[in-house]
């Protein structure tokens, strides 16, 4: 090879190596990034006996005062509070996962008792009618971190399946008000925020191929 291509060479080998270098430098900037960092933890769903899991324990460190008031089957307000303020903030919050877990589960304490007494009580009724109003919300605020919409999605489904019918306040698929039994008209309408058109639907969709969550 003569002298000057293998010059040339030396050259063309340093500039790919240099841009090999800076292609790595963006990924690791984005990758730390807040919106590109994932989120830890995961959700956790109500075991078939009721019963607090092991993963719930995260939770149950979290928010001591909440569990506190489960296990008198009502909660007040004040116990209420800073776990209701947590699922508001979406996935923006520092305990989101902990926060999903424990109204999930809260949710289905306080439907089970409300129906072994035969008519729930106004106040447990606006509580829960509350809850889904919150976690429709924080599904419509968390767009740009879809494992948090899907787990919000899992916690609705997983509710929506386990608490006996409570006829809660809603609306129905035409907008008017109704009459549901738990979580049914928040699954809904993640669903159609999910399915719209473009990077969002194509989002949703992967995940049911994934998780298999619908036909």
């Amino acid at each position: 090879m003569r002298p000057q291509h293998r010059v040339s060479a030396r050259i063309y080998s340093v500039s790919l190596r240099c841009a090999a270098s800076l292609a790595l430098a963006l990924l690791v900037s984005l990758g730390c990034s807040d919106e590109a960092r994932p989120k830890a933890g995961a959700y956790c769903k109500i075991s078939e006996e009721g019963q607090a899991s092991a993963c719930l324990a995260p939770a149950q460190h979290a928010y001591p005062a909440f569990f506190r008031g489960l296990a008198q089957d009502k909660l007040s307000d004040e116990q209420a509070r800073e776990v209701e303020t947590d699922i508001a903030q979406g996935a923006q919050s520092e305990r989101s996962y902990e926060a999903l877990s424990t109204l999930a589960y809260g949710y289905y304490r306080l439907a089970r008792a409300a129906s072994s007494q035969g008519t729930a009580d106004p106040e447990t009724l606006a509580r829960l009618e509350h809850w889904n109003e919150l976690l429709s919300k924080a599904y419509a605020s968390s767009e740009k971190d879809p494992r948090y919409r899907e787990a919000l999605r899992q916690a609705a489904v997983d509710v929506g399946s386990r608490t006996p019918p409570l006829g809660l306040r809603c609306t129905d698929a035409d907008g008017k008000p109704a009459r549901c039994d738990s979580t049914e008209a928040v699954v809904r309408a993640m669903d159609e925020a999910r399915d719209q058109t473009g990077v969002r639907g194509e989002i949703g969709r992967l995940f049911d191929r994934v998780f298999g969550t619908r036909p």
